[in-house]
């Protein structure tokens, strides 16, 4: 008995533990850095005129758009916007790569939304070519009337260097900002072949012992037990289980995005209505409107109208992009998504044009102009309870694949080692 207490003790502790331990590490590392983008989207931009109000002292939390234009030493980078530029002092650092096919936008963009973006610290990059798009968030101190970014307190300095558009670089660093399977983390191979090695040791010393050969036969199933997920006859429900995970991770993206247009408005309240209105970081006008589809949009067209509940359409203009959301359609809802005299939702830059308001697409980079279908409430809560059962799913699966494989491969063995 405490020989088989040892055995599943090593297997939990290298095969799930440990892993474990790497995967809430893994999942948290990437969820402060998607809280902090949505943060930074928020500061308003560098100018000459907030650096210039301060001398050689902390002016405030902005972010700003660049490109590389040299670099200073190890650690202090140059970034211009063709007018204006400043320094970022990148020592321990951790520098944000989002590729071109990060991109990507829509619900139609799957190779974005299985995307894993990759971050280093800056001491691992040793150059870097001139004109390298570079997008920097944080707090901004004054040296000598130039502006330098660098970390303040609890304020992380956030560097991304993209070859997305700037327009994607939030939608971007939302999908891939997670990782692709939390369990496959840094702590996984040492964990799992330390185990491995471990209880295959554990088997060879009890075989020595006639008495101890079911023991010897349990311990050497439990070593070899990490390839059985991709042996017959349960290898299907490997395919299964990442399918699932798969689903569970664009679920989780899905929840995400379609909240993003709202970190620019306060909580709502009850007394808020079919629109509202706010400021963007640099005092531009903000507008959320309600309403059903007055008739069928395709996903990016610009031929659709939005009719709002006091009986006024608003027109939506070229170049808005329509979020198709991917959920189960379910009895209880009256029209499908996107159908005409479906509940929809856009967001927007505004002017008003006598008693109506005209939606544009907003100067500031990182705020969207998007109509969703739906509410973004709901469909990001429903998203969320999705992903958690498809997460739950995926796990049932691979247990099912280890119910199966470890106790045959266990049979085998016990009639090859005799």
């Amino acid at each position: 008995m405490w020989h088989l207490v040892l055995i599943l003790a090593i297997a939990l502790l290298f095969y799930a533990a440990f892993p474990g331990v790497g995967a809430f590490r893994v999942r948290g590392r990437w969820r402060v850095f998607r809280q902090t983008i949505r943060e930074v989207s928020r500061y308003p931009t560098a100018t000459p005129h907030a650096v210039g109000r301060e001398r050689n002292a902390f002016i405030g939390l902005f972010r700003f758009f660049g490109t590389l234009e040299a670099i200073q030493g190890e650690h202090r980078i140059w970034i211009t916007n063709g007018r204006f530029s400043v320094a970022a002092d990148l020592m321990n650092v951790h520098v944000y790569l989002i590729p071109e096919d990060g991109g990507q936008t829509g619900s139609g963009a799957s190779a974005a939304e299985d995307t894993e973006l990759r971050s280093m610290p800056w001491s691992r990059i040793f150059s870097l070519p001139e004109g390298t798009p570079v997008f920097v968030g944080g707090a901004l101190f004054s040296e000598e009337g130039r502006g330098v970014f660098r970390g303040y307190g609890r304020a992380r300095l956030l560097v991304v260097i993209h070859d997305c558009p700037r327009e994607n670089i939030v939608e971007s660093a939302i999908r891939g900002g997670r990782q692709r399977n939390e369990y496959m983390n840094p702590f996984t191979l040492p964990s799992v072949a330390i185990g491995s090695l471990t209880l295959i040791l554990l088997a060879y010393s009890l075989l020595a012992l006639p008495e101890s050969r079911i023991l010897a036969l349990v311990a050497l199933a439990a070593g070899l037990a990490p390839v059985s997920p991709f042996l017959p006859p349960g290898f299907p429900l490997y395919f299964a289980y990442r399918r699932f995970w798969k689903r569970a991770r664009l679920m989780r993206v899905q929840r995400d995005i379609v909240r993003l247009p709202l970190r620019y408005f306060p909580p709502a309240s009850d007394g808020d209505g079919i629109r509202r209105t706010t400021m963007l970081p640099d005092r531009e006008g903000y507008i959320m409107i309600r309403g059903t589809n007055a008739e069928q949009s395709a996903q990016g067209s610009t031929g659709g109208s939005l009719l709002t509940a006091d009986g006024r359409t608003v027109a939506l203009p070229a170049g808005i992009r329509t979020i198709d959301v991917d959920l189960p359609q379910r009895r209880s809802d009256p029209r499908p998504s996107g159908a005409p005299g479906a509940e929809c939702v856009a967001f927007g830059g505004y002017r008003v044009e006598g008693n109506r308001f005209v939606l544009s697409k907003p100067e500031d980079p990182m705020a969207e102009l998007v109509l969703l279908n739906g509410d973004p409430e709901f469909i990001s809560a429903r998203s969320g309870r999705m992903a958690s059962s498809y997460a739950i799913v995926s796990a049932l699966f691979i247990i099912f694949n280890a119910a199966i494989n470890v106790p045959l491969m266990f049979i085998l063995l016990s009639l090859l080692i005799r």
